[in-house]
């Protein structure tokens, strides 16, 4: 069990007005659902605009330099497959 809901748990025993976590429903085929499927099953990015995205965040005045960071750090995520 998370350590989340088992602090929700502890929560809503000590106080009437939490309430009991929903229990994690998975499905029966194994199959994922909701946004981790949507997050596989998302369109390939174009490549041209991936590279740049970065160099694009930098021609933005005083914050260009940590949306370029957050872009690469973004694209890393996205690409690794």
């Amino acid at each position: 069990m998370d350590w989340r809901f088992r602090a929700q748990e502890w929560l809503a025993d000590r106080f009437s007005w939490i309430q009991y976590p929903k229990p994690r429903v998975r499905s029966v085929s194994g199959h994922s659902y909701g946004w981790r499927a949507q997050w596989e099953a998302r369109p390939p990015m174009n490549k041209a605009f991936a590279l740049c995205l970065p160099t694009m965040c930098l021609f933005i005045p005083y914050i260009g330099i940590f949306l370029s960071i957050g872009a690469v750090i973004f694209l890393f995520a996205y690409f690794k497959r």
